[in-house]
């Protein structure tokens, strides 16, 4: 049987982006495998906290020692937690530190509204004796702040996802 050209293109593409899938799968594992093997075997105990509120450094990370980005990324702090590979559920514990959830609830107290529910006849938001939460949108002048704009790139690492891909962060309470 011979094949159409536009059928060996077709077939070329497919086969391309499906090995392009592939390595950037195998990446994702070789970067979770690293922070997993930064910990050691020992998940650090909430006990175990420095003055400052941070988790002490397990063994095993040394080479990250004065490396800004891997401050920024808060590489041997957080731990990735495997819940599923298909679907792919991944736990980040520690993805925030205390000074960046503090930072979060000082920006969004002031602007929590109570959280509503879509009205199925109308389709728009109304208020439910049901939902107890309230929360809140960081504004665009927000998402320029450095503390916020450093959660995002640390979103986008862990995700694989680009920063301008992303929506603006969410607070809820």
């Amino acid at each position: 049987m011979v094949m159409a050209p536009s059928m060996k293109i077709v077939f070329g593409l497919l086969t391309f982006v499906t090995f392009g899938m592939i390595i950037g799968a195998l990446f994702q594992l070789a970067f979770i495998r690293k922070l997993e093997d930064s910990y050691g075997t020992d998940f650090p105990s909430f006990m175990r906290r420095q003055k400052n509120g941070y988790l002490q450094l397990p063994r095993g990370v040394t080479f990250w020692d004065n490396d800004k980005e891997a401050e920024l990324l808060r590489l041997g702090y957080v731990k990735p937690e495997v819940i599923s590979w298909s679907p792919r559920i991944l736990v980040l514990h520690n993805f925030l530190s205390m000074e960046e959830c503090d930072y979060l609830r000082a920006i969004a107290r002031p602007h929590l509204q109570v959280s509503t529910v879509v009205d199925t006849k109308t389709g728009k938001g109304i208020k439910s004796n049901v939902r107890t939460s309230s929360g809140m949108f960081l504004s665009p002048e927000e998402k320029k702040y450095p503390m916020i704009q450093a959660i995002e790139k640390r979103i986008s690492v862990f995700s694989q996802v680009p920063v301008e891909n992303g929506e603006l962060i969410q607070v809820l309470r």
